[in-house]
């Protein structure tokens, strides 16, 4: 049987939808804002995925409703033998995945791409490494066309295909999609979704200033010796709020908008994603990564602003951590690529945000033909562009310098379509919300010439959008535990 696609004409947004059918459990949204680019087009809302996987180091769980089968190995080579099982080879041709595997990987599977890697930081909030579900329909939004469409495959756990299934799903869809009452706010609408919230809670960090400087510091002797040229460091807040994952998330949104928003609700926790960052965008055999490097903090006065932009686009230390790290990546697309296939038709370009401005460049090739999306995206995991130069010295360096595991941070948050389109986001500006505690990392890049102190300011003002979602003032200042 061939995929159930069908345009249904409804006022909802991606946002709306979303909230109608949270309580069907699994519920992923993932956003597009800010759709000048090419690229930046569609929205995505899937829910009630037919297979739950989540892993915890070597020991991975595959959920089908009440039934959790464990499994021991690599989460990788699990998941990709997943994909073989429910591949769709003979389907329309669409720039959008029929069904698919959404989710997230955190930053500490690296130590499944590459086994020698330490693990001494501390597991202290126990989330799963990798959390992802596997979807047989979900709702397209074209935001360039204005429409909508269900997709609905059929697809059952054993890989089989049931048409009754597929037409219920649509009709479940459709339902939706016809329901206009009570219609929710828009995320991306110009009025915060909270508006009369006056808590203003404390947000403490896991390490303190001078404890960041330092461990700066000591990346810089790293670089000085010649163990590596660049490495990212980070740290995380924390604070206890009254508002869940999802009023976060759209409060996130509508003060920080990103190419690539996102919510993701694992039940135990959920992630409210405000990333700018692609990490990976699969086309068939197209690959491409798009890595950001160089910070500066937008500014509402437009002369400020201008300096700001000139400052970044002139700035020695950002390009060359651009140029670092884009070398970087061709190397990691090498790997996966055909031989001379890997290009960089964009090597520097500004792309402004509400809170920030970044430097970005444009790295794509041609898979080779024994590479499947997974295989690839286990290879170049996790993105050059939060670890540093050389990669995997870098990677041992973050594990001694940073005082907890990174946990979703710096991971990748996204689909691997059935039909083989896949789109992953570096998983920055996001918040994990556990309970009535939500935590969000920031980091920095550092190289040799970085000024510590001015280091530690930038991984503040990326946090800008998490600290007004939260009512903060735009100065806060964090706590710092001991």
């Amino acid at each position: 049987m061939h995929s159930l696609f069908e345009e249904i004409s409804s006022t909802h947004s991606p946002e709306s939808l979303t909230e109608r059918v949270r309580s069907s459990g699994g519920v992923v949204l993932l956003r597009t804002a800010l759709f000048g680019s090419r690229e930046n087009r569609y929205s995505f809302a899937a829910v009630a995925p037919f297979l739950k996987f989540r892993s915890f180091g070597s020991r991975c769980e595959l959920r089908t409703g009440d039934h959790v089968h464990v499994q021991y190995g690599n989460p990788w080579r699990l998941l990709d033998s997943l994909m073989a099982r429910y591949e769709i080879a003979d389907e329309l041709d669409l720039p959008f995945p029929l069904g698919g595997c959404f989710g997230f990987w955190g930053f500490d599977l690296k130590n499944f791409v590459e086994p020698r890697l330490p693990r001494k930081a501390l597991n202290d909030l126990d989330l799963p490494d990798c959390d992802v579900g596997f979807y047989d329909s979900l709702v397209v939004f074209d935001h360039r066309l204005g429409k909508t469409w269900i997709v609905s495959t059929g697809l059952c756990a054993d890989g089989s295909r049931n048409e009754n299934k597929a037409t219920e799903r649509l009709l479940f869809w459709r339902a939706m999609l016809h329901q206009s009452d009570n219609p929710v706010q828009n995320a991306f609408s110009s009025r915060s979704v909270s508006a009369n919230i006056t808590e203003r809670p404390s947000v403490r960090s896991n390490t303190s200033r001078g404890t960041f400087i330092m461990a700066v510091a000591k990346a810089q002797n790293y670089i000085r010796s010649g163990d590596i040229y660049q490495v990212n460091l980070s740290h995380r807040l924390t604070a206890q709020t009254h508002l869940d994952g999802w009023r976060l998330y759209q409060q996130l949104s509508s003060v920080s908008p990103a190419p690539y928003s996102a919510f993701y609700d694992s039940g135990e926790f959920q992630i409210a994603s405000s990333s700018p960052e692609l990490f990976l965008r699969m086309s068939g055999a197209h690959i491409q990564t798009r890595p950001i490097k160089g910070t500066r903090p937008r500014s509402s006065d437009p002369d400020q602003d201008a300096r700001l932009n000139y400052e970044l686009l002139t700035s020695p230390k950002e390009l060359a951590e651009l140029v670092m790290i884009t070398d970087l990546l061709r190397n990691d697309l090498g790997k996966v690529c055909e031989f001379g296939t890997v290009q960089v038709p964009d090597l520097v370009t500004l792309e402004r945000f509400p809170q920030v401005q970044h430097l970005v460049s444009t790295i794509e090739g041609h898979l080779r033909s024994d590479m499947t999306h997974f295989s690839a995206f286990a290879s170049c995991f996790p993105g050059g562009s939060v670890t540093g130069a050389p990669k995997i010295r870098a990677l041992e360096i973050i594990d001694e310098l940073e005082q907890v595991i990174r946990g979703p941070y710096t991971g990748a948050l996204g689909y691997l379509g059935f039909n083989r389109e896949t789109q992953l986001s570096i998983l920055i500006r996001s918040a994990i919300c556990v309970g009535s505690m939500v935590h969000f990392n920031v980091g920095a890049g550092i190289v040799a010439d970085s000024d510590p102190l001015a280091e530690y300011e930038e991984t503040l003002a990326k946090a800008r959008g998490f600290t007004t979602a939260l009512h903060l003032e735009p100065d806060f200042k964090p706590f710092f535990d001991s």
